[in-house]
């Protein structure tokens, strides 16, 4: 069975995958803004849209397609999407 998780009123949404190369997120977002907290450290990649990330302390910085953003294990930051968008998240 593959997980579906749903978050913010369904506009995103993401599949999850484990494997012997680690565990996988692979999603997509709608225009808009969204605060994220991670229990792990992530490594997102932006596949797809065009958007924007926050980490605590620091400026909005945009990531271009393929571009992967490292989030450290217990924060919160804010993805600023810009456009409908895609991404693939590995987890520690």
């Amino acid at each position: 069975m593959i997980p579906v998780n749903e978050y913010f009123d369904g506009k995103v949404k993401s599949l999850g995958l484990k494997n012997t190369q680690g565990n996988f997120t692979i999603g997509v977002l709608t225009k808009g803004t969204y605060e994220f907290n991670t229990s792990t450290k992530e490594w997102m990649t932006l596949t797809a849209g065009k958007w924007e990330i926050e980490l605590p302390n620091s400026e909005k910085k945009v990531f271009a397609i393929n571009e992967t953003c490292e989030i450290p294990s217990g924060i919160a930051f804010k993805v600023y999407a810009l456009e409908d968008s895609s991404y693939l998240c590995k987890y520690e």
